[in-house]
């Protein structure tokens, strides 16, 4: 590889740190941004549902325009625009505005996640890509892992405006570095854009999001995540019948390597909401310790797998990619049985054993898959195959809601969770045994396609 590839790459994967600090750091600026603004927990939990779904609804058109036209020019608008979107929310005081610019940041994100990992592709031979995606994820996860950190800084010797202002920073610099290395190579599109197509999977995702978020309220939540479920059959059932489909569901269905590494993505990624929502409130109130040592904890999760990624992506360069994704999710599985045991006498070190399972699991497992996701691509589905992977991701994240969700009402109903311990645990119970069950299933599955990938030729 050439050294101003290289370079390329380098700006790409630090590039990638940026937008998850921004995700996570919001999260922890929300409390602060209730109180100036007078905004209440069914508002400030809008503020984090639209942005996802935002970014979940474009995705898939968002990857069909960027390998239309061209990938660099989409990813370095999308850091720029990301960059001012967050400025704009820093300066916002009223809250239907920052809902209104958060739902703009969501589809913006999209097309970074659309578009970053296809750049790699585009520049990374396919025998190389595994250190190449190990590096990328690793930068996520340190993203991640310091959003929540730095955010806390800021709010303590600033305000909740600060984490923006920082964080629009950031992406500037981000943008920078990508458009010094980056040249465009814009094309128009031959492509019929599938405007029905692209509109009828936006509408869809909406109601799943939304559904999800709002299923505690009985009726409202069960109408919007059956009408999201309607319409994504209605969707793919057009996808088959099209010439030129927004997403060939039948060649994605003949497949086997790409639909199942896309298969084991999201059903590994349902624990991963569960895992930080529910030990969360399972430190706090049923062990009773902090929010600051039980925030501590569950960030050594996020700090092992940026640590992992990138050793797992360079091993998987060297060994199949899928025995090493194997491996990862053989270790969120050992985690999640794990946590069927938890009780209200549990010690911190048993905790501490499940989160470190928990970090090394995601951190072996997402860049070999995402190697084997993107190897398995054509030149001219990267984008597509891009868009698909961290759409698996958030449907995961978003079943793994839908669980805990359902478990909390039929266990609590609309009960503080403080005021029951005891059936908090039967929940975090019950939710994990589902969850084992499920990883269960994403392990044979990874296991029984690495099997029969030797075989199996990609699509040329």
């Amino acid at each position: 590889m050439a050294s101003k590839d290289r370079i390329s790459v380098a700006a790409i994967v630090v590039s990638q740190v940026a937008p998850p600090f921004m995700f996570s750091g919001v999260a922890v600026a929300l409390p602060s941004m209730g109180v100036e603004l007078d905004a209440g927990a069914t508002t400030l939990g809008l503020v984090a549902t639209v942005f996802l779904a935002g970014s979940l609804a474009f995705l898939l058109p968002l990857g069909r325009l960027a390998d239309a036209t061209d990938k660099r020019t989409i990813y370095k608008v999308a850091l720029l625009l990301f960059a001012i979107v967050t400025a704009a929310i820093g300066w916002m005081s009223w809250i239907p505005g920052i809902l209104a610019l958060r739902f703009i940041q969501g589809v913006i994100a999209a097309a970074i996640g659309a578009t970053g990992p296809a750049l790699v592709a585009d520049i990374v031979p396919p025998e190389r890509r595994g250190r190449a995606y190990g590096a990328l994820l690793g930068a996520v996860y340190a993203g991640l892992t310091l959003g929540p950190v730095c955010a806390g800084l800021l709010i303590r010797v600033a305000s909740w405006r600060a984490v923006f202002f920082i964080g629009a920073g950031l992406l500037l610099l981000a943008f920078s570095l990508v458009a010094l290395t980056l040249p465009s190579r814009w094309r128009r599109s031959t492509r019929s854009a599938q405007l029905p197509s692209a509109a009828l999977i936006v509408v869809a995702v909406s109601c799943l999001v939304a559904g999800s978020a709002t299923l505690r309220l009985g009726s409202l939540g069960i109408a919007l995540l059956s009408a999201g479920v309607v319409l994504s059959i209605v969707f793919v059932l057009i996808q088959r019948r099209l010439e030129d489909p927004l997403l060939d569901v039948r060649a994605l269905a003949r497949h086997r390597i790409m639909r199942d590494a896309l298969l084991v993505q999201l059903l590994v990624y349902m624990s991963a909401y569960c895992l930080v929502f529910m030990l969360s409130i399972y430190l706090q109130v049923s062990l009773g310790h902090s929010a600051e040592k039980s925030g501590l904890l569950l960030a050594l999760a996020s700090l092992l797998m940026a640590a992992s990624a990138p050793v797992a992506g360079a091993l998987s360069d060297r060994v199949s990619p899928r025995v090493i994704a194997s491996l990862g999710v053989g270790s969120v599985l050992a985690c999640t049985l794990m946590a069927t045991q938890l009780g209200p006498q549990t010690s911190l070190a048993y905790v501490a054993v499940l989160v470190v399972l928990q970090g090394l699991g995601y951190g072996l497992f997402a860049s070999p898959n995402m190697t084997i996701i993107m190897n398995s691509a054509t030149a001219q589905t990267v984008g597509m195959a891009s868009a698909l992977s961290a759409k698996s991701r958030a449907l995961g994240m978003i079943l793994g809601m839908l669980v805990t969700v359902v478990l909390i009402s039929w266990k609590l109903g609309d009960a503080p969770v403080e005021q029951h311990p005891a059936e908090f645990i039967e929940v975090v119970v019950v939710g994990f045994e589902v969850l084992a069950l499920v990883g269960a299933v994403a392990l044979l599955i990874s296991v029984s396609t690495g099997r029969a990938r030797s075989g199996e030729a990609q699509p040329g």
